[in-house]
């Protein structure tokens, strides 16, 4: 029964995604969506696929300042091969944490701390360097969308979600300002979150100022990504205001990454075609502009699928054959 129960949460979120792309296909008119999506400037397209890419240049930078501080010393290009590869596996694997697997797979095993220690030793130092990427990166994203509704209150975005925004963001910072009472209170052992979280506190906690950099990081990838946005608008015809990009990508990609859907498909697509309607962007255009950003992110990520194939396993360590802590 437990190993049904992953292929029955799959398959759950399969049919969302396939029920939620077939609602919104069947609620516009066809031939005005393909006329949308082949009048396309490809150009801006080549370029958001460039853009989509040296963000992960970022990332890779983001995740190796988190990973030093825990003792990992692996070369740059090998953070940034490793961010590449789990691009791939968020992307094709049945969840988004599929890629996060591979990372913590690839740093435990070429990028461990030292050469004596075995590759599962090494494996909840790296989960928690990819945790920690992974809640910096989604908390500034929430901060990014706060600030832009704060600074252009113009656009009729609905109270509701700026309520949400504002509050996980007002959550967020109150949860940082209480780190150092987490520190002492937190246990070594439970949850495997708790677990991450408790080794992160301490571990960072003569090395705070990553914290600082992970964050100036974080908000220059967003603001790439938004600015690919506003790309994709150009390639479409349509007019998306660089100022609603700070709203619109925050936004969506937040709501995308409830865990109810197959990598956020059917969700993102919802999204971007409620959102852009609110500055009077058509339903078709509003598909439209979610499924060649979605066409960006699959011609990308499958450059990691090749990087993988080319890839050779990392040399197993002594003891390698431990199971992983």
């Amino acid at each position: 029964m437990k190993k049904a129960k992953p292929a029955l949460i799959f398959l759950m979120k399969v049919l969302v995604s396939a029920g939620l792309l077939v609602f919104f296909l069947t609620r516009i008119d066809f031939d005005r969506f393909m006329n949308t999506l082949a009048a396309a400037n490809f150009s801006y397209v080549a370029l958001a696929l460039v853009m989509y890419l040296a963000c992960q240049l970022f990332t890779a930078c983001r995740w190796a300042i988190l990973a030093r501080p825990l003792g990992f010393n692996a070369p740059f290009k090998e953070f940034v091969l490793y961010c590449l590869i789990g691009m791939f596996f968020n992307l094709f694997a049945p969840s988004t944490v599929g890629g996060d697997v591979t990372r913590v797979y690839y740093l435990a095993r070429s990028g461990k701390k030292n050469q004596d220690e075995t590759w599962a030793v090494a494996t909840i130092p790296a989960a928690v360097s990819v945790f920690m990427d992974r809640a910096l990166g989604m908390v500034v994203l929430v901060w990014l969308g706060a600030i832009g509704l704060a600074l252009f209150p113009a656009y009729a975005v609905p109270t509701a979600i700026r309520s949400l925004t504002v509050a996980l963001a007002l959550g967020f910072a109150i949860g940082g300002l209480l780190v150092p009472l987490l520190r002492r209170i937190l246990p070594k052992t439970g949850h495997s979150i708790v677990i991450k979280l408790s080794f992160a506190l301490r571990a960072y906690h003569n090395q705070w100022a990553v914290i600082p950099w992970a964050i100036v990081l974080s908000f220059l990838l967003h603001l790439t990504q938004a600015w690919m946005h506003l790309m994709m608008g150009r390639a479409l015809q349509i007019d998306v205001p660089f100022s609603f990009c700070i709203i619109l990508y925050p936004l969506v990609g937040t709501f995308a990454a409830l865990p109810v859907s197959l990598n956020g498909i059917g969700l993102r697509e919802g999204g971007y075609l409620f959102l852009l309607g609110v500055i009077g962007i058509s339903s078709e255009k509003g598909v439209a502009f979610g499924l060649l950003l979605f066409l960006i992110v699959i011609i990308d990520s499958l450059i990691g699928g090749i990087l993988f194939l080319l890839k050779k396993s990392p040399h197993p360590l002594p003891h390698s054959s431990e199971t992983p802590a």
